[in-house]
């Protein structure tokens, strides 16, 4: 009895691993710093799309950008300090594709940039 107990729970936690849910956007913004930033903001061809809700540890915050070619677009995000971090990017949101972008916090300074999908 006591042995299949234990299978049973392999077999359940075995069925959690990898799964992920599904994102829904084609621009991803994942912030791998313990520390928050919130009021996220995409301007993307004239318009601008935002979150306020703050994300940490790896949480995640995506847009639905205008399936073109070639499109020059501008991420910010303000951080518990104060500072706002703001980056420029160029890509493509095609149908069917999605871009990637990373916060991170390194010796003391943010950066964003691409990030790839895991």
């Amino acid at each position: 009895m006591r042995r299949h107990f234990w299978i049973f729970g392999l077999i359940l936690l075995l069925s959690a691993c990898g799964r992920a849910e599904p994102v829904e956007g084609n621009l991803i913004l994942t912030n791998y710093a313990s520390e928050p930033v919130s009021n996220i903001t995409v301007i993307c061809d004239g318009n601008t799309f935002s979150s306020e809700e703050a994300i940490s540890d790896t949480q995640l915050c995506s847009f639905s950008l205008p399936e073109k070619e070639n499109v020059s677009y501008t991420v910010s995000f303000e951080t518990d300090e104060g500072e706002t971090v703001c980056e420029n990017f160029t890509g493509s949101f095609a149908e069917g594709t999605a871009v990637y972008l990373r916060a991170v916090r390194a010796e003391g300074s943010w950066q964003l940039g691409y990030d790839h999908p895991s």
